[in-house]
Order: structure tokens, then sequence, then C-alpha cells
């Protein structure tokens, strides 16, 4: 009887302590995440608003804003992804987003610019010279910049105060695929822009 005890001890531990571990590591991830992020994060695709100090030189802007999609899952994902060249002859990489307000009357979000569906990936003047639609595998643990940043408060639609969020697309079609979409963690727009610059403002 002992013997059977001791045995079933052997085997019980092992686990314990593989428990404790990944529960130590997955409390230590999640608190990192938390006192960068201000919030904790589930299994999956995960959207993360990411802004810094940047003037571009509209009046009253002093954020630039960007998104970070982390893969917090067990397997790779594979997106739709553009492989493009500046003006400027730099090599880059976006992904299919959307920039959304939410209004406060209608306790909804708005669509305030779609950066999917059939006008993604497409050359621009002044912007991108070149073009190419393609795949990209997100693996497991792994993040990557969704675009690059960008003034968000400047648009015509946002003011001070308001909250907006990002959208990434997974999957691409014409009219973009909201259904797989997946929106950032709200942030509130900083900015204080001038109103009456409004032809620098960006009007997307």
């Amino acid at each position: 009887m002992y013997a059977m005890k001791l045995r079933k001890a052997h085997l019980i531990l092992p686990v314990i302590v593989i428990v404790v571990i990944v529960g130590l590591l997955v409390g230590s991830f999640e608190w990192n995440h938390f006192r960068t992020y201000g919030h904790f994060v589930s299994y999956g695709l995960h959207v993360d608003p990411v802004s810094r100090d940047g003037y571009i030189g509209i009046p009253g802007q002093t954020k630039m804003y960007s998104a970070r999609l982390s893969n917090y899952s067990l397997r790779s994902v594979t997106l739709p992804a553009c492989d493009y060249v500046t003006d400027a002859l730099e090599p880059g990489t976006g992904f299919p987003y959307a920039v959304q307000r939410f209004d406060i009357s209608s306790s909804t979000w708005n669509t305030v610019t779609d950066a999917s569906g059939e006008w993604f990936c497409r050359p621009y003047p002044l912007g991108r010279v070149e073009t190419h639609l393609v795949s990209k595998k997100l693996a497991p643990g792994a993040s990557i910049e969704v675009m690059e940043e960008e003034a968000t408060g400047a648009r015509d639609q946002f003011r001070q105060g308001d909250l907006a969020r990002f959208v990434v697309f997974t999957k691409r079609d014409k009219s973009g695929d909201w259904s797989t979409a997946i929106p950032s963690v709200p942030f509130r727009i900083e900015d204080n822009v001038i109103r009456d610059a409004n032809h620098l403002r960006l009007k997307h």
C-alpha cells in the first residue's frame, strides 16, 4: 500500500511542477502585457494600438499611432499582406486594416477609413510606386507591425478625447472580410488639432 502511494506521488509531482511552471510563465506574460498596454490578453490573435510622440507639421498634432498584431495561439496563421516600394525606393510590408471612431450617441463604431478590400495594395502617387499582394506567416508568439505610423488624430472625423480603434483583416476579398476582422483595444485621441488648419489635416 505504501509503495503504491509512493508511486502515485512520483507520478503526480511532475504534473504539479509542470502546472506551476506554466502558470508562472502565463502569469508573468499577462502581467508584462498589462504593464505595457494596460490590459490582459486571451488565446488567439490580438491587436494592440501603439502610440508615440511624433509631429508631421499639422498644428496641434502630437502623436503617431499604429497597430501591432500578435499571435497568442499554438499554431501559425497565414495573413494577406502587401509588399511595396515607396517613392523613396524604400521597401515595406503592410496588412489590410481599418480605422474606426466610437459614436457615443448611437453606441456604435463607425468606420473612418478602410484600407482593405479591392483598394488594398494599390500603388498611389507620392506614396507607393510598386506593390505586390502576398501572404505572410505569423508564428505562435510572434508579432508584426500592421502599418506605418499614421497621425490618426489628424483625420477630419476625430477630435481630442474621441475613442478610436484599429481593425485588422485576417482575410481579403473585394469588400473586406469583416466577419474575421480583429479589433484592437480602444484608445483615446490625445491630439488637439487646430480647426482652422483643415487644409493640412488628413482627409481619408
